[in-house]
């Protein structure tokens, strides 16, 4: 309970206030333990970061996997727009988990820098090979016309990656979803046969 509660705190605290702005005495007090408490679960604030910080990419990995059962029944189409719907749903469900992976994927504190983008090319492969598979298949189906599928997943990846951003700039679920919405379609016109 305890340790489940501390790496809670933890992931709202670093979200909020940055990985140097949050101290191990505050996710304590927040917690209702001692300081000292902390290290018998955690090494270091640097070991309590990094496995917040991986478990957020793995729970976003793990909802954003979900889609594979629904992708049986779905066209290619379908199946990527879904993939960045579902990514919007992951954020309106896990803010801070969200929040926490986006300010350290971008911002990363300078020590924990390569331990970061080691922990997000995991992910990131994870991801690229589920939308590899679904332009492939939209492909062989014949609903995506013949180009290079590489050009498609890093376009699509950056229109994800764009979204992102766009998701933490707007609070009104109609100007994200209008965006969204207008993106897709642009991409969509480019892939389609």
């Amino acid at each position: 309970m305890t340790r489940h509660k501390l790496k809670e705190v933890a992931m709202r605290l670093f979200g909020e206030k940055g990985y140097e702005g949050t101290a191990l005495s505050e996710i304590a007090k927040e917690v209702g333990v001692k300081t000292p408490a902390i290290y018998a679960f955690y090494e270091n604030k640097e070991d309590l970061f990094m496995t917040v910080f991986r478990e957020a990419m793995e729970s976003y990995n793990t909802f954003i996997q979900e889609l594979s059962e629904e992708q049986k029944e779905l066209s290619a189409k379908e199946s990527l727009y879904r993939l960045l719907s579902r990514q919007y749903e992951f954020y309106q469900q896990s803010r801070e988990a969200s929040l926490l992976v986006l300010r350290y994927v971008i911002f990363p504190p300078i020590f924990l820098k390569e331990t970061i983008e080691e922990a997000f090319l995991d992910s990131d492969k994870l991801l690229t090979n589920a939308i590899e598979q679904l332009i492939v298949q939209g492909m062989e189906d014949g609903i995506i016309r013949d180009q290079s599928v590489q050009l498609l997943v890093d376009a699509f990846l950056n229109l994800m990656d764009g979204l992102s951003m766009q998701y933490f700039y707007y609070t009104s679920k109609e100007v994200y979803e209008r965006k969204l919405n207008h993106a897709f379609e642009m991409y969509w016109n480019a892939a389609r046969s």
